[in-house]
């Protein structure tokens, strides 16, 4: 990595950085040795020495009434580093503690044709958890694509993701339910009575009701609350199924 690069990582501007390098590179130096150095104003050079002055990156002495500047030995780079990572780690209680309140409230999200919909299934993936569903699975299959559909059985596959998935009797739900026991699944068919014109998927903490209509649209609802309800709703019509 650019030397530079690598300090401004730690929090310094670039022109704080370059300064610093240029303190470095020419020991004892006036700050108007600085300032040609780096080709900026004396005044910006004045204003960034200081600020790395209070940060005990570098430091003055006077002689002849001049003062000059040199940097202090790199290494408090890295004690820098492991001041801030101190400083973080002491408030981390409370950084937990407000994100901990966030997650009270149900966060939503919006999810507008096939092509933002099939993010959620990346989302299941980065979950880890196993997923339930009620699916109108021929429109579901035509809408996102068999390929696609395909694709995301063999990587939830990979991940040993489990899925139960309510779906609706049809050469093509049966045709998928003879494969169950080589993907991970338990494919059941729902009651006669019940015909689903939506997609519901649970998974996490997290809800997900898709419309299939001429513009497809999904919401997102993540809490563990409505997530609760909707799994009580999946298991009593998973009891009725066949």
């Amino acid at each position: 990595m650019n030397v530079q690069k690598a300090i401004e990582q730690l929090g310094y501007t670039h022109a704080e950085a370059k300064v610093y390098l240029a303190t470095l590179e020419l020991g004892e130096s006036h700050v108007s040795d600085i300032a040609q150095k780096v080709s900026r104003p004396v005044s910006s050079v004045q204003v960034i020495v200081n600020k790395l002055h209070k940060d005990g990156l570098i430091n003055f002495y006077v002689r002849k009434r001049y003062k000059y500047w040199v940097a202090e030995n790199p290494t408090r780079l890295i004690a820098k580093l492991h001041e801030r990572e101190s400083s973080v780690r002491s408030v981390m209680p409370q950084l937990e503690a407000l994100r901990h309140s966030g997650e009270q409230k149900p966060r939503i999200k919006i999810f507008e044709g096939v092509e933002e919909i099939r993010l959620l299934y990346a989302d299941m993936l980065d979950t880890k958890t196993h997923i339930l569903g009620i699916v109108p699975w021929d429109n579901w299959v035509r809408l996102m694509g068999r390929g696609f559909m395909e694709d995301f059985i063999e990587k939830r596959i990979k991940h040993n993701l489990r899925m139960r998935l309510l779906i609706s009797n049809t050469p093509v739900a049966a045709e998928l339910r003879s494969r169950d026991a080589s993907e991970l699944r338990k494919t059941s068919y729902l009651p006669d009575d019940i015909h689903v014109e939506t997609t519901m998927l649970l998974y996490g903490a997290k809800t997900v009701i898709v419309s299939l209509s001429s513009l497809p649209t999904a919401v997102l609802i993540e809490d563990a609350g409505v997530n609760k309800t909707f799994s009580m709703f999946f298991e009593e019509l998973w009891a009725r199924s066949s």
